[in-house]
């Protein structure tokens, strides 16, 4: 590794520790906006909701199941709010997400985004994995946001689209 990349390397690991000391001492204000928008989408898989969930559930798992994350780094456990986790898309681009709560047996965490290339703010989402049946089961992912500089049908578009991609690569796999 040549020295730039090394120099490189040292200022992401830098300006993530940065930023994660910056939430940990400035917590993050919970604010209701009025024009906030809303998507939600769900499927329902031919798998246990044990199984679904062992590959959900993973804060840091997203990688494994969602065709447009190439990586996943994770700055603590991934059951802890407060915990971090730094997706790096397919694009090279980075998405750092905050967790804000887990609960392993209610199937369900929700998240938010603290940094992002995408044309949202305040944004706070929830993956929730429900049991049908035996071998039924629902995935629920929604979220609530506020546009940026686009119009609300094409932020609602774009993440819908995000979330049917990893549903519909989530039946792929348990096809």
């Amino acid at each position: 590794m040549n020295n730039t990349n090394k120099t490189n390397k040292r200022y992401d690991l830098h300006h993530l520790a940065l930023l994660v000391f910056a939430l940990i001492s400035l917590g993050q204000p919970s604010v209701s906006w009025a024009d906030e928008l809303q998507v939600k989408e769900k499927i329902v898989l031919n798998a246990s909701s044990k199984a679904v969930w062992a590959l959900v559930g993973g804060f840091k798992a997203l990688d494994r199941w969602h065709p447009d994350v190439a990586k996943s780094a994770l700055i603590g456990t991934g059951k802890e709010a407060g915990d971090i986790r730094v997706l790096t898309l397919n694009n090279s681009e980075t998405i750092v997400e905050r967790l804000e709560s887990y609960d392993e047996n209610a199937m369900i965490f929700q998240y938010r985004i603290i940094e992002s290339p995408l044309p949202v703010e305040n944004y706070r989402a929830s993956i929730t994995v429900i049991s049908v049946d035996a071998n039924l089961t629902e995935v629920i992912w929604q979220s609530s946001f506020n546009a940026v500089d686009v119009s609300e049908d094409e932020v609602k578009q774009l993440i819908s689209g995000i979330y049917l991609a990893g549903l519909n690569s989530l039946n792929g796999l348990f096809k």
